[in-house]
Parts: C-alpha cells; structure tokens; sequence
C-alpha cells in the first residue's frame, strides 16, 4: 500500500511544485548575497575590481558598488534592496554579466582577455541564480549566438568577395538560408517570451521589444508592459520604462524623413560654440562617431571619397563625437586629418537620446532644406549608394508623415 501511495504522490508533487514556486517568487525580495570568481585578473593593475551596478533600463546603469578581487581570484556582494531587479557585473572593466535580484546568485567570468588581439566585447557568461534569472541567462545566450552568427556571415562575405573563383561568393547570395540571420534570434526570443510573458523579469526584453514604431510589435509590447504594472505593483521599473517608451518614441517622430533636423551646437575642435544651420543649402552628412568606436574609424576613408567627389556639387559633412575622453578624441582627429568640420557632444547620454542612437557610426543625411532625409546605422556600400542617388538626382527630403497618436496614460 505504502508503494502505490508513492506512485501518486511523485506526479502531485511534481504539479504543485511550480505553483509553489511561482507563488514565492510573487514575493518582494529585500537583500540577497552575489558570489563570484575570475578566471583571469588584468596584469597590469595593481588592483582588480568588480563593479556592481543596477540597471535604470534607459541605458546609463548606475555604479552602487564595488570590491577588490581577492587573492584567490573570488569577489562578493549584499544587495539590500527595495524590490528584486536587473543588477551588472563588471569584471576589471574586461567582463559583463547580468542577473535578476530574486535570489542568491553565483557566476564564474573570465574576466581579462589573454588572447593576443584583445577586446572588450565581454563572451557569454551563465549565472547560477533563480527561474526567473534563466530569462536573463537564454536572452543573453541568443543575442550572442546572433552577434557570434552575424560575424561569422560578414567574414565568409567579404573573403568570398576577394576570391578570384566567384563560386563561393554566388552561393552564398543565392542560396536561400533555412533562416536568415534575424529569423533565428527572433524565433527563439518569441518562445522566450511566451515562457516568461507574465513575470516580473521579463522588463529586461520590453524595452528592447518596444521600439519607437507605431504598430503590432510596439503594441504588443506595451501590452506585456501594462500586464506587469497590474500584476506587480511595487515593480516601478515597469511604470518607468513605459514612460521612456513613450518619450522615445515621440522623439523619434521628431527625426522621421521630412523632418527638420534639431537643433544643437556643440563645441567645435578650437572649442567654440558650433551649430548645423550655417549648411542650410547644401547637402549635409551628420556622422556620429567616436575615437574608440572600430567601425567608425574604418567608415572615415569612404566618407572621405564621397566628400572629395561631391564637395563642389554642394555637399558637406559634420562629425560630432560622443568621445569623454578630449584628448583621444584630438589624438583621433589629428590621426584621421578629416577636412571637415569637427564638433564634441558634451554630454553623451543627451546627444545619443535626442537623436536615438545607442551603437555608431550613426549618420543623417540633411537635404538642401535642413531636413532629415534618411538615416544610417553603419556606413555601408548600401548607404553610400543612397547618399550618392540623392546627390545626383538633387532629390529632396520626402514629406513628413503624421504621426501616430499617442493615446494619454495613466500610472
């Protein structure tokens, strides 16, 4: 009898377990313990640190402590806390890892980079935490898969592309993938979603799941935003991030095609105040840049070949680095010799939220008008055949569009 008791009991354990589960991470967690280790220290410093910072979901996560690597290689936290939420762990300024606050939680890093050519592009790193921190570890996981895939695309591109035999070349354009690059990181994000559609953690997809476009994507998103404002009172991320929704999206009307460009003046390369309107009637390429950003440094040289073709037909070109650093940022101009005119955003984060950037090389193009004619992420072939159309067709911004109402919202 004892046996057959058994039998029954495993499978209502096994049912109850995750309501019993659900049902604890409902509650507000008040202080939890973080440990860690570093598989390598930074030779060159005398002291390793590890900084702990809480992410305010708008970009700008705020240091709120930090601790001295210890001989063995180990570091450790308290967080007290009013309510669970997204904390960063930053490894010697070398290593990243993120985590959910529900509960203790345990990572090992590698933190620095021995490899010869050394980058601060921190690998993939699991953190040993609670069910809902696994969101946080498979969202990590996937969007390295897709940078790892994306680089590993271009690199078979552009040496297909120098290959004298155009096979490999030809194949790859024409073969159709059984997913695009995009595809694969969407699908396994949708699943991710649905795992996870109702709980707290999942603030840490929504604001990159909103976007600034009116539709299905942003509605369906601002949705799952409202869901967790009812469900989760004391969650005021939730209620912080839709404002930023809001806001960002209303500014990226602000910078649509047609749209007059902002605004701004910042201080030129003497240090005088410096502003865009003086380009009215001509042909203007806003470039933001900076001196430690790799992909902007290589796009210089093809900016340069389209501004030497184009100079005299009325086109000029404007770069405004989001540098912190002024003297890296002379060392880089001086370095590039650029023959037009150089402006320093002084403050980085308010530059990059006027104009909605978060990765460079940005770049506007700015008809004769002083309007906003298109918008670039990276300088590409694709980008430099756009810019060069409208230069020699003289074309001129396309009308604004109406924006989308923005119904009022209550918190």
């Amino acid at each position: 009898m004892k046996k057959t008791v058994l039998k029954f009991c495993a499978p209502l354990l096994l049912l109850t377990a995750p309501a019993a589960l659900m049902a604890q991470q409902n509650k507000l967690v008040k202080a939890i313990t973080v440990r860690g280790s570093v598989e390598f220290t930074d030779p060159k410093q005398e002291i390793n640190k590890v900084f702990l910072s809480k992410d305010d979901l708008k970009g700008k996560p705020v240091v709120v402590d930090s601790c001295v690597v210890g001989k063995d290689n180990t570091f450790s936290f308290k967080i007290k806390q009013d309510h669970q939420g997204i904390y960063i762990l930053n490894a010697m300024n070398w290593d990243h890892a993120t985590f959910w606050s529900d509960a203790d939680v345990n990572v090992a890093m590698r933190g620095y980079d021995t490899a010869r050519y050394k980058v601060k592009i921190p690998h993939y790193n699991y953190v040993d935490g609670s069910y809902d921190n696994n969101f946080v570890n498979l969202s990590s996981l996937n969007a390295e898969l897709n940078y790892r895939r994306m680089i590993d695309e271009y690199n078979m591109e552009y040496y297909a592309k120098k290959a004298t035999d155009t096979t490999w070349y030809g194949y790859m354009k024409n073969t159709k993938k059984y997913n695009a690059l995009g595809e694969d990181f969407k699908m396994r994000q949708e699943v991710l979603t649905k795992a996870y559609a109702d709980r707290p953690v999942m603030v840490y997809a929504l604001r990159g799941m909103a976007g600034t476009e009116a539709g299905e994507k942003y509605d369906k998103a601002m949705k799952m935003l409202d869901l967790l404002i009812v469900r989760y009172p004391w969650l005021t991320e939730a209620k912080q991030l839709k404002e930023t929704i809001i806001t960002n999206k209303a500014q990226a009307m602000r910078l649509k095609s047609g749209q007059p460009m902002p605004s701004v003046k910042y201080p030129d390369a003497n240090g005088q105040l410096a502003g865009l309107e003086k380009y009215k009637g001509k042909y203007l390429l806003v470039d933001f840049w900076a001196s430690w950003c790799g992909p902007c440094r290589q796009a210089i040289p093809k900016v340069k070949e389209l501004y030497a073709a184009y100079k005299d037909k009325g086109f000029e070109v404007v770069s405004i680095s989001i540098d912190t650093d002024k003297n890296a940022w002379k060392k880089a101009m001086k370095e590039e010799e650029m023959p037009w005119e150089q402006m320093l955003s002084d403050n980085k984060d308010k530059t990059m939220e006027q104009f909605q950037f978060s990765g460079i090389p940005t770049m506007y193009l700015v008809d004769s008008e002083g309007k906003i004619m298109e918008r670039f992420t990276g300088y590409s072939d694709e980008a430099a055949a756009k810019i060069k159309e409208s230069l020699n067709k003289g074309t001129k911004a396309a009308p604004a569009k109406q924006a989308a109402s923005i119904p009022m919202t209550g918190f």
